[in-house]
């Protein structure tokens, strides 16, 4: 098998050898692990699904986290993600389990994420709040954006600007600004909505925004999102 790793992943010569790797030992889950990571990179979700479930009946100890990961991140599949976090954590019996593929989330927050995503924004929330207090909790870089706008969709307004402060002393980006300018304009703080679109229309300019060549994160934004918010504050 290691000799797919002297060629560029998912090329012919990458995935013969794992195929070859697979011949020689069905049971070898990493073979069918690294196998479907190709199919994953090129959209083809199907091929990649088919060998990353034999590698999860494989050793799902190993590949449910990156099963439940690409299922959230890759598909929307939130059912499927948090029923692959779920088993992970009855398998591990900790209240860890592990961190995101990426390396920005705890995997309670993706658990809390699929939560809001399936209807249950309560639930999400006391999950992010006590995710967000534990002693072993992994600090992720937009945790506390999520968590403002789960507030924000609630209608808690004070809890949201709590969270989006919180999150701006942590990590300043475009994000931050737009949702805490949304909550100020559903507050009716016209001049510090117009203050915070400012700043967010800034920093999305200086490329300072979430971005990812594979995906969508949660409550991403794009300049459109900028330019409708301040039509309505400064109609």
């Amino acid at each position: 098998m290691n000799q797919e790793s002297f060629h560029h992943q998912g090329s012919y010569q990458s995935q013969k050898h794992l195929s070859d790797a697979i011949d020689l030992c069905p049971t070898l889950s990493n073979a069918y692990f690294e196998k479907s990571v190709a199919f994953l990179k090129r959209g083809l979700f199907v091929e990649w699904k088919q060998l990353m479930d034999i590698a999860v009946e494989l050793n799902p100890e190993q590949h449910l986290m990156y099963r439940g990961w690409c299922q959230f991140f890759f598909l929307r599949n939130y059912d499927k993600a948090k029923e692959d976090l779920s088993q992970l954590a009855n398998i591990k019996g900790e209240k860890f389990i592990g961190v995101g593929q990426n390396g920005e989330y705890d995997l309670r927050v993706v658990i809390a994420l699929c939560h809001r995503y399936t209807g249950n924004k309560k639930k999400a929330i006391k999950i992010l709040e006590e995710t967000l207090s534990k002693e072993d909790y992994y600090e992720g870089i937009y945790d506390n954006l999520h968590l403002g706008v789960l507030y924000m969709e609630s209608e808690v307004y004070d809890k949201a600007k709590e969270y989006f402060i919180r999150q701006l002393k942590l990590n300043e980006f475009a994000e931050a600004y737009y949702y805490l300018a949304k909550t100020e304009y559903l507050e009716g703080n016209i001049q510090k909505a117009k203050e915070n679109i400012g700043k967010a229309d800034e920093l999305y300019l200086k490329n300072r925004k979430m971005s990812s060549y594979y995906y969508e994160y949660p409550d991403q934004i794009y300049k459109i999102d900028i330019v409708n918010l301040g039509k309505l504050i400064n109609s």
